[in-house]
């Protein structure tokens, strides 16, 4: 059963905007270790950036049913599986309280924009 969802869309322009002002610090903000790792060598680089902060943010829209306090965004991480879907790995101190939901995510990139949607299922 579906118990929450969240939607994000971000202008990759504005992204692009923030990586040339702040450089890794806006970065770092944003990514986790193991995600810049994985930024480091893609080329499309401010595309990637755009569809994780847009997937971060719709994860966290979601997980209002189920936190107080939000996550920052590196404690919330989307990696790819084998198979190329985006996955949540979300920190430890979370997951306590996610009543053993299930998150589905779904990434998206357009010229200009990049939208992420991200649905939380329990049995």
């Amino acid at each position: 059963m579906i118990k929450s969802t969240g939607l994000d869309i971000v202008e990759i322009s504005r992204i692009e905007k923030n990586i040339e002002s702040h450089g890794d610090r806006f970065i770092d903000k944003i990514l986790s270790t193991r995600e810049k790792e994985l930024y480091s060598k893609r080329v499309d680089k401010k595309q990637y950036l755009a569809g994780r902060f847009a997937a971060k943010e719709a994860v966290i829209k979601a997980l209002g049913v189920y936190l107080k306090d939000k996550p920052m965004l590196p404690e919330i991480e989307i990696v790819n599986s084998e198979t190329g879907q985006p996955e949540l790995c979300l920190a430890e101190k979370y997951i306590p309280q996610l009543n053993n939901a299930v998150c589905f995510i779904s990434i998206s990139h357009e010229k200009s924009v990049a939208a992420a949607m991200a649905i939380f299922s329990e049995e």
